[in-house]
C-alpha cells in the first residue's frame, strides 16, 4: 500500500530518476508511489500500443491488492501490459479485448517461447528474406521515386503475392513498400517453424507497418499522414521495410529471453477476444482480482489507430467486415444515433447528467458519445460485479480529460456509477510526463495525470 508523505514519495520519485517535482495531490487522493520499482522490460516494447498503462504502475499495483498464485483478470487488456506484468510477480493473468489487434498482440507477448528454439526458427525465416529484399543500391533510387503501376501490378501477380484491401491503399503505402512487405508476409506464412513461431513473426511485421506506411508513426488519436510526415518524404524519407522487420525482430528476440527469465512456467496465461459489457458467459471462474486501464472518453480512437495492421494481420477482409466491429468499441467520439445505449439516457445519475447537459448545450453528438461512455462502463461493472470474488479488489486505472476547457472527473463519474455491488477503498494518483504516456487531442482532450480507484466487491 502507497506510504508516506507526498514529499517524501516525490523525493524518492527523483532519486529514481523519474522527472517528477512534488505536485500536490488532488484533494482526497494520497500520491502512489512506485519509484522503487524495478519494472522488468519483458516483451512491452514488441508492439506500440497507444496509452497503456505504465508498467512500474501495474506491478506495484499488482503486489499491493494481489498475492502470488491468484489470478487477475484485465478486460481492457490492450497489448498486454497487466499480463506481462503478472506473469513476472508470479500471478495467473486473464485478459480481454475488443481489438483483434490488440488480443493477438497481447497473446504473443504473453506467450513464453523458448529463445534458443525461437533463434532457428528466426534463421530459417532471415534466410528466405535475404533472397527477397531489394539492394541498397535500390532503395537509395527509391528515395524521391516510387514503381510504376504497371510494375506494381506485375510484380505481384508474377510472385503470387497477397495485399490486404485497405481502402486507399496507396494513399496510406508507396507502390514498392505495399510489394516489399507482401513479400516479407508470403515467407512468413510459408516458412516452415511451428506455429507459435509464426505468429511471433506476423507481430514483428506488424510492429513494422506503421513505420513502413506514410501515415505519421507518433499520434496515438487515430491514423493520419501528417504535414510532418509529407515534409520527410519531400526530403527523401528511405522506407526499407525489410531492414524494418530485421531490426524489429532482433530486437523482440532479446525482449523474449527478459521474458522467458523473468516469468515461470508454473503461471498460466490466456486471452481471448470479447466485447467488455458481455464478459459473464466467457468466464467460467471468478477472478481474485481486476486490474484495468478503461478506454478514455473521447481521446484515442482505438479502431482507426489499428486500421493497417488489422488489414495486413487478416483480420478483416473488407470495410465492411471491419465497420461491424466499429459499436462494440467504448470511448469512441461518435455513436449511431438509432445505438441502444442512448435510449438508456434516464439511467444518467446526477454527475452525468450534469455533464451530459453541460457537454450537449455544445455539442449534441458529443453528449451522445458521453452517454454511450458512461453507460457502457456501467454495463461493464456490472458484469465485473458477477465476475470478481468476494471481498476482491475491482482497480482501475483513469485520466481525466479536458472538454472545451473544463475537466470531466473521469474518477467521480466512475465512483458514481460503480454501484452497491463495491464499496471504495482507495483513492491514488500520479502524474504522467513523458512523451510516450502523456498526450492531447485537438478537442483538448488532454491527459497529465492519472487516478487510480480500489474497490472491493462486496455492499458497501
Amino acid at each position: 500500500m502507497p506510504n508516506g508523505s507526498t514529499k517524501a514519495q516525490a523525493n524518492g520519485s527523483e532519486r529514481q530518476g523519474y522527472p517528477w517535482s512534488s505536485d500536490q495531490p488532488p484533494p482526497g487522493y494520497q500520491r502512489l508511489d512506485f519509484a522503487a520499482v524495478n519494472a522488468p522490460r519483458l516483451t512491452h516494447q514488441l508492439f506500440r500500443f497507444p496509452a497503456k498503462f505504465h508498467s512500474p504502475v501495474v506491478h506495484t499495483l499488482i503486489r499491493a491488492y494481489t498475492t502470488a498464485g491468484q489470478t487477475i483478470f484485465d478486460p481492457f487488456c490492450g497489448s498486454g501490459t497487466l499480463l506481462l506484468a503478472a506473469m513476472a510477480e508470479r500471478r495467473h493473468a486473464v485478459g480481454s479485448d475488443v481489438d483483434p489487434v490488440a488480443v493477438f498482440a497481447a497473446a504473443v507477448k504473453a506467450h513464453r517461447f523458448r529463445p534458443g528454439h525461437l533463434r532457428a526458427s528466426w534463421a530459417l525465416l532471415l534466410s528466405l528474406l535475404e533472397s527477397a529484399a531489394r539492394s541498397p543500391d535500390d532503395y537509395d533510387d527509391l528515395r524521391l521515386n516510387d514503381i510504376e503501376q504497371n510494375e506494381y501490378e506485375n510484380g505481384l501477380s508474377k510472385e503470387g503475392l497477397w495485399k490486404p484491401a485497405i481502402p486507399n491503399l496507396l494513399h496510406w503505402f508507396r507502390r514498392y513498400v505495399v510489394v516489399d512487405l507482401a513479400r516479407i508476409l508470403d515467407r512468413i506464412s510459408n516458412v516452415d517453424v511451428p506455429e507459435t513461431h509464426r505468429k511471433f513473426f506476423r507481430l514483428t511485421f506488424a510492429s513494422i507497418i506503421r513505420k513502413a506506411s506514410n501515415a505519421d508513426p507518433i499520434p496515438v488519436s487515430g491514423l493520419e499522414v501528417t504535414s510532418y510526415m509529407r515534409k520527410l518524404d519531400a526530403a527523401g524519407r528511405v522506407i526499407n521495410p525489410f531492414d524494418l522487420y530485421l531490426k524489429a525482430t532482433e530486437k523482440a528476440m532479446d525482449a523474449v529471453e527478459s521474458y522467458w527469465q523473468a516469468s515461470s512456467p508454473k503461471t498460466r496465461v490466456s486471452v481471448f477476444q470479447a466485447d467488455a459489457t458481455a464478459l459473464s458467459s466467457r468466464l467460467m471462474n471468478q477472478m481474485d482480482a481486476v486490474i484495468t486501464s478503461p478506454p478514455y472518453h473521447n481521446a484515442v480512437d482505438y479502431y482507426r489507430r489499428h486500421q493497417l495492421e488489422m488489414f495486413w494481420l487478416g483480420f478483416t477482409n473488407t470495410h465492411a467486415e471491419r465497420l461491424a466491429l466499429l459499436p462494440k468499441y467504448i470511448g469512441r467520439p461518435r455513436v449511431r444515433k438509432e445505438d441502444p445505449l442512448l435510449g438508456r439516457r434516464d439511467e444518467l445519475e446526477q454527475l452525468s447528467r450534469h455533464w451530459y447537459k453541460k457537454i450537449q448545450a455544445v455539442s449534441g453528438g458529443r453528449a451522445d458519445a458521453f452517454v454511450h461512455y458512461v453507460l457502457s462502463m456501467k454495463d461493464v461493472i456490472n458484469q465485473l460485479a458477477t465476475i470478481v470474488r468476494e471481498d476482491g479488489p475491482l482497480i482501475f486505472v483513469l485520466g481525466h480529460s479536458d472538454w472545451n476547457g473544463s475537466k470531466i472527473p473521469t474518477s467521480d463519474l466512475f465512483m458514481e456509477i460503480v454501484g452497491e455491488s463495491f464499496r471504495l477503498e482507495d483513492k491514488l494518483w500520479y502524474p504522467v510526463k513523458n512523451r510516450y504516456m502523456s498526450y492531447g487531442r485537438h478537442n483538448g482532450a488532454d491527459i497529465d495525470q492519472e487516478y487510480v480507484l480500489v474497490f472491493r466487491r462486496g455492499n458497501r
